[in-house]
Order: structure tokens, then sequence, then C-alpha cells
């Protein structure tokens, strides 16, 4: 099938175009294609292929330059933050049987490998590549592993293969995005965070300039600046990222902007128009789907009026053309319209599983039909016109004194009656060994007790939170989305 999303290398008319910008510095495309060479010299000098090469990621442009080189060479990338502990990183190295460490970043002499490391910046620059030496891709050939987060503390490793990958990459051309040479796009993702594939494939296959958020700014902020100062047309943000912005929205005017995705995590419906006002030239989607389903499964392109909505949260869309899915309930039965149901999805965008995991394959993963599906653990319901709604997490539905309390209406319906960020937690007190609702939201002025009085008018009794803690700030992680584990250990310390 052949890994076409590296023609870019190949085209000597882009050469003394600017490809990305780091931290204000531009490196043009040639440039890029010369460093990408040095590291694909290496790599083939070393007899590296079908293997697993670990990119110790950096705020620099051999970063980019070597999850090319291992694509070019037919190798499989998994990127490697410099902030994870050594024992995380030393885990992902074991399970993926990484044969190299490309570090872009000073490697951390702590973790405990013999793989080889080897620093892309001291490799002396070689002849370009030729299209003739580049690797073709079979159809299950593993283009990238990324590992999540796992409910036993241990990260899953997603594989995604070329089919996966094209798959999605022919989706987003059915979007017919009118980007010409030389727009700007924005890169605000963390590389462990799949959403970076897409920002990172998309300018180099177009033409374009990727604008790189650097991992030691405070992200907001450096977003802000960046869509500010430089000519983005197009960018994919995480609402929390825009929560952060919120005090500022009415001061933010960003005419360039063409296109917004909005993705990562659920999209606020106010929170959506708000920054509609922000950006009044662009058309705007809301892009949804778990790193097992290749990047985003269904889209929604967002009306600038009558947008459609469930419990403050924007409509999730419209599975992609390739992509396929199962409403189920409980039992594992199909349900209809406008009930809830546990969403599946399949097609050629699905995950062939997690590397080395088969209780956990056999568990997410499942055969209907002649189709491969995923159970994304998301509750969602559809209307008459198949678009889907999402309604919170399977695993964020608590029952506490025997009701059911889906945690997303407590925080929508905190949220609308104090015009006020709001976010909850079910959490198991050591006390009365019961579940709690612990309610986070940015500091107001206003005592708790007001607070819960204004509460009071809009829930039920039994869906009152038993603590309010009011922030400063919401915790984020390094992809830029709400970190519930930091604020339930804000919680921990408190109590």
């Amino acid at each position: 099938m052949g890994n076409y999303f590296l023609d870019f290398l190949f085209d000597e008319s882009n050469d003394s175009a600017n490809a990305i910008c780091i931290n204000d510095v531009f490196f043009t495309y040639k440039e890029l294609k010369q460093k990408t060479s040095s590291i694909v010299s290496k790599i083939n000098q070393l007899g590296i292929r079908h293997e697993s090469i670990g990119v110790y990621i950096g705020d620099n442009v051999e970063t980019y330059a070597s999850i090319i080189a291992i694509w070019y060479t037919g190798n499989k990338y998994i990127p490697l933050h410099p902030t994870y502990p050594p024992s995380r990183i030393e885990h992902i190295i074991e399970i993926s049987n990484i044969q190299l460490i490309l570090s872009t970043d000073d490697f951390n002499e702590t973790i405990k490998t013999e793989i080889p490391v080897l620093s892309p910046q001291s490799l002396p620059l070689t002849d370009l590549v030729k299209k003739d030496n580049l690797y073709v891709y079979e159809k299950e050939d593993v283009v990238y592993i990324l590992f999540t987060s796992g409910s036993t503390g241990t990260p899953k490793g997603v594989q995604i293969n070329f089919k996966n990958l094209n798959a999605f990459l022919q989706n987003l051309d059915n979007l017919k995005l009118e980007l010409p040479k030389g727009s700007g796009y924005l890169q605000m993702f963390e590389l462990t965070f799949d959403l970076s594939i897409v920002s990172i494939l998309l300018p180099l296959m177009n033409s374009g300039v990727l604008y790189h958020v650097s991992m030691k700014s405070v992200k907001y902020l450096e977003i802000y600046r960046l869509l500010e100062e430089y000519p983005i047309q197009f960018a994919i943000i995480v609402p929390s990222v825009l929560s952060m912005l919120k005090p500022h929205f009415d001061s933010i005017q960003l005419p360039n902007l063409k296109y917004v995705a909005l993705s990562g995590e659920a999209v606020p419906l106010e929170l959506t128009q708000l920054w509609q006002c922000c950006c009044p030239n662009a058309k705007m989607f809301n892009f949804y789907g778990p790193t097992e389903c290749t990047i985003f499964c269904t889209y929604y392109e967002i009306p600038k009026k009558n947008i459609g909505s469930q419990n403050g949260i924007v409509s999730i869309g419209k599975v992609n053309e390739s992509c396929l899915s199962l409403f189920l309930n409980e039992d594992g039965e199909r349900v209809s319209t406008d009930e809830k149901a546990l969403l599946w999805i399949g097609g050629e965008q699905v995950s062939p599983g997690y590397l080395g995991n088969d209780d956990l394959n056999n568990k997410l993963f499942m055969k209907y039909g002649d189709e491969h599906y995923y159970n994304t653990g998301d509750i969602v319901i559809r209307n008459e016109a198949q678009e889907i709604f999402y309604l919170g997490r399977k695993d964020s539905q608590v029952k506490i004194n025997g009701y059911r309390i889906e945690l997303s209406e407590v925080e929508f319906n905190a949220s609308k009656a104090l015009n006020n960020n709001s976010f909850v937690l079910a959490v198991n007190d050591s006390k009365s060994f019961s579940l709690k609702l612990i309610l986070f939201m940015l500091k107001t002025g206003l005592s708790n007790t007001l607070i819960s009085a204004e509460l009071k008018k809009t829930l039920p009794d039994y869906m009152l939170p038993s603590l309010i803690i009011q922030l400063d700030e919401f915790p984020l992680n390094t992809n830029g989305k709400l970190d519930r584990n930091q604020l339930k250990a804000f919680y921990e310390r408190q109590s």
C-alpha cells in the first residue's frame, strides 16, 4: 500500500518553504529532510527493520525528523516522554521490545536499559533520502504504538497499523479542508497523545507550517500567543485549554483561523458558543474518538446556531465513512434511537488490539458478525437523524444510596447554576466506607453555603455534592486535559 503520507520528502518544490516553527525558530522542508535523512542512514546502518524504535521527545526539530525516519524505514514509532517516571519508561521499553532509542532531549540516565541510545543531533548530514528506498507498508504493519493509562496502573500499548492510519487519513481527506500550501497548523499535543499524529501529518502532507507548542511553556498562554502572532489557519484544541483562556475571551480575536476542531474530551456547549465569537471566520468541528479507534472516528460540524447538544455537551455527530457503530445495552442487545447505550466502534480504523495483553483484548474487543469492534466505554444516545450525543463514561455512572447518578449530569447542572466550570468526582470516603460526590470549581467569591443553596435550586438532594472545593485553576495533564487524578489527590490531602 505504501506510506504515501511521506511523499513530501520527495517534493523538491517545497525545499525553501518553512516546515516547522519551534520556539519562534523556523526550519525549512530541506532542513527537515536533511535531518531525517541522517537518521534514516543510521537506522539502515544498524539494520533495524520492522522493529520498535523509541523517541525520547524534546522541543526540537530532531524529534519530528526522528518520527519521519522511523516511518521511512518501516519501523514502529513509540514516543517516550521525559516527564514519565523511569519505571514507566522501562516498562514500555521492555514490553515493546524497543531496539533503539532516539533521544532528542537529554536522556535520563536513571532509566535502566541496555538498549542503544542515540542522539540525532550528533549525526552528520547525508544525501537526501530517495523514494526508491522508501519502505512500502503492508496493511497489517504496525505504524505506531501509544501507551495510555491502564485501570490496573500498568500502561496499555495501543497498536495502530497502516490499515488503521490509511483509513483515518482517507476520512480526513473527505472533510475537504481548503488549506493552500503554506497554511499554518497548530500542534499543541504531547506526542504521547494520538491527536499529535494528525497535527504532524496534516501540515506536512499539505506543504504547510507546523507551529509547535513547547513542553516547557504555560500551554494555554503559549497557544494564545501563537494563534495571535502567526498566520495559523487550522487548530485542534482540547476544551480544557479553552476553559483556561475563557477569562480572556473578550479580548481574543482570531480572524485568520479557518478551521477549529475541539477534541480530546467532552465539548461544553456554552464554551463552544463563546469560542465561536473569538474566531468568527472559522468552520468548527467536534472530533471524537478513543486512541483505539485511530485519532477520531466521529465528527460533527458545529453550526453557528442551533448546536446539537445533550446535558450541555455538543454532539459528537456521525461515524466516519470507514467506521461502524453499535449501540448496546448492559445485556449486549441492540437498542433503538433515543435510548441510552454503550457505544462500540468497528471498521477499518479500529486497532488490532493492545500489545501483549490478551485478557484486555478479549474484554474490550469483539467480533460482531464479520467486523472487529472496540468497546469505547462511553454512554451515548442518538436521535432519528443518527447523530450521536455523548452522555458520559460507563464508569462515571455511580450509585449512591440506591440512586443511579451520572456525574456529567451533576457537572452540567452545577456549571449552569453557578455560571462556572465545574467538575465532579465520586470518591470512596475512608470513614463512612461509602461514595461521596465532590464538586470542584474555580473560585467565585461566594461561600460554599451560598453555592450549596444555588445548587439546591436545580439538583435533587441525592445529587448534591457532599463537599465543595474551590480552586485558583484546574490541574491539566501533559495533553491539556483535565487531570482528575490530581483533583482526587487534592481532595485526599484536604480530608
